[in-house]
């Protein structure tokens, strides 16, 4: 009987321990589940770390403009009244080889270009704003004059300023548009391009003191418009090698590029080959910044895309400071992306509806402040006129988060991001689906991991088609017209120059 009772005890106590001995088991496995997927400790360089939230000012800013100076419909009166009107603060003016030398003076012009886009130039004389006329536009004294078609009326208070020696370089190249746009510097003026060639311009900027930004390379990168053909799909690594490149070798002064223009028709691939680029400057020291612009030809065209510059002071100093260090945001109407996982920046995106809403200078989505907190490897983004952030970085997107109260937190550490935060991490913010009034972009904020450096990256110098078009058209300008009245007189009267003082360029 005694030992009858003692197996049932015997079992009881085995069962009792084998619970204990599981449930101990079991208790370092939960603790591991529970753990953090990335359980990295994360310097993050926030390029809008000097920006004093309360105390700065905002402002809104377009890089890319033409007016009848060389293929725009725009005289350049309406061109300053029609930037005024759209509440923009800071304009810079880019004809194609035209250096702009401020509204209240008439550029050197290039009549050959005229002439073959006579039918928006109409080959009239350029009438610059007298002086009187200026300093209302820069002081902001002048009327708001209302359009018919495009009824904008400015509210800002303050005047607009005039950026120096605006210009859009490479004027005209075969087969496709091979742009950049340069500033605060005399290069380029009435200098033709070679197709595909952006690195003798970026050179010839820096070494002339001033800054630069790749433009619409979509363009150059899809020559037969075909860009919606490849929309969400990764570029072929030829181009982030070529302008990556480019950055590397012109760094302070080739600042960045355009990743969305105009109506983003041939842009709408350009935020991924933007994504491929960083992957290979920024593990080599460089981050090139990221730009939004009109490149306005016409009325209908000026309230694009632009870009709104945070800034200490109202002064063209420090607007070229915010510039270098990348203290913007990117704004357009319009977004034709597609992410490489399938998600379009805005779903349900229509331009019709875009249309309206930029002509009407709706508000867009903003960030109004933006907070990085080293200790939590968190990003905090506030902001007006948004519903919905997406985080992304490498090219794959991090996250798509709703918003409801116009604040948004990303936590590195976060277990539900589709992928693992890697050298960057950048952001854009649009409103509810439907809504139709922009997209706002960031620039990237890079993840450095503590106690460990970036592997250096290899971008070799691309020997390419250009290079090769280059070399001959320099070797035949050496030794067939450099030294040959004719062309001097050719390129004085349909070029607008002299040659003697562009005798050293390369063109």
């Amino acid at each position: 009987m005694k030992s009858r009772y003692f197996l049932i005890f015997t079992k009881i106590v085995a069962t009792i321990l084998s619970l204990v001995l599981l449930c101990s088991a079991a208790i370092p496995a939960a603790a591991e589940d529970e753990s953090p997927k990335n359980d990295k400790k994360y310097i993050i360089d926030n390029p809008y770390e000097d920006v004093d939230w309360d105390t700065w000012g905002s402002y809104k800013t377009q890089l890319h403009s033409h007016t009848t100076a060389s293929d725009g419909y725009l005289t350049i009166h309406e061109y300053v009244q029609e930037h005024y009107d759209y509440d923009y603060d800071i304009v810079a003016l880019t004809d194609h080889g035209t250096i702009n030398k401020g509204w209240n003076q008439a550029p050197d012009l290039i009549p050959l270009l005229r002439f073959v886009k006579r039918e928006r130039t109409q080959m009239a004389d350029i009438i610059p704003l007298t002086e009187d006329e200026y300093s209302a536009y820069i002081n902001g004294t002048a009327k708001s004059e209302q359009s018919p078609d495009y009824p904008a009326t400015r509210t800002h208070t303050n005047g607009m300023l005039d950026v120096p020696k605006g210009i859009e370089l490479n004027m005209a190249t075969p087969v496709a548009d091979c742009h950049l746009t340069g500033y605060f510097c005399d290069y380029g003026q009435g200098l033709a391009g070679v197709f595909g060639d952006y690195e003798t311009p970026s050179k010839g900027v820096k070494e002339a003191g001033g800054i630069s930004f790749l433009s619409h390379v979509g363009e150059y990168v899809y020559t037969d418009k075909d860009s919606k053909e490849h929309v969400g799909q990764k570029i072929d690594d030829y181009y982030p090698t070529k302008f990556a490149r480019l950055f590397l070798d012109n760094a302070g002064s080739s600042l960045g590029m355009g990743i969305n223009s105009a109506t983003d028709a041939h842009t709408r691939c350009d935020r991924i080959l933007y994504d491929q680029v960083l992957q290979k400057t920024i593990p080599n020291g460089v981050v090139p910044w990221c730009n939004t612009f009109a490149d306005s030809h016409n009325i209908k065209s000026v309230n694009d895309a632009f870009t709104v510059t945070w800034m200490k002071d109202f002064n063209m100093d420090t607007f070229r400071e915010s510039l270098e260090k990348g203290q913007f945001f990117s704004i357009s109407y319009y977004s034709n992306g597609v992410e490489l996982n399938g998600i379009p920046e805005i779903p349900g995106f229509d331009e019709d509806k875009a249309d309206e809403q930029k002509f009407a200078n709706s508000p867009t989505p903003i960030v109004t402040k933006l907070t990085v907190d080293q200790a939590s490897d968190t990003i905090t983004v506030e902001g007006d006129n948004f519903k919905y952030i997406t985080w992304v970085s490498n090219g794959n997107v991090l996250r798509r988060d709703a918003v409801t109260d116009g604040k948004a937190t990303l936590n590195l550490h976060d277990d539900d991001l589709e992928a693992e935060p890697y050298l960057y991490v950048r952001f854009y913010i649009t409103d509810e689906e439907g809504k139709n009034n922009g997209i706002c972009y960031s620039q990237p904020l890079v993840l450095r991991v503590e106690g460990e450096d970036f592997e250096p990256v290899d971008v070799p110098k691309t020997r390419d088609l250009p290079y090769y078009l280059r070399l001959l058209v320099t070797a035949l300008d050496w030794t067939i017209f450099k030294f040959n009245p004719i062309v001097w007189i050719f390129k004085y009267f349909a070029l607008g120059y002299n040659v003697f003082d562009n005798f050293f360029n390369a063109y």
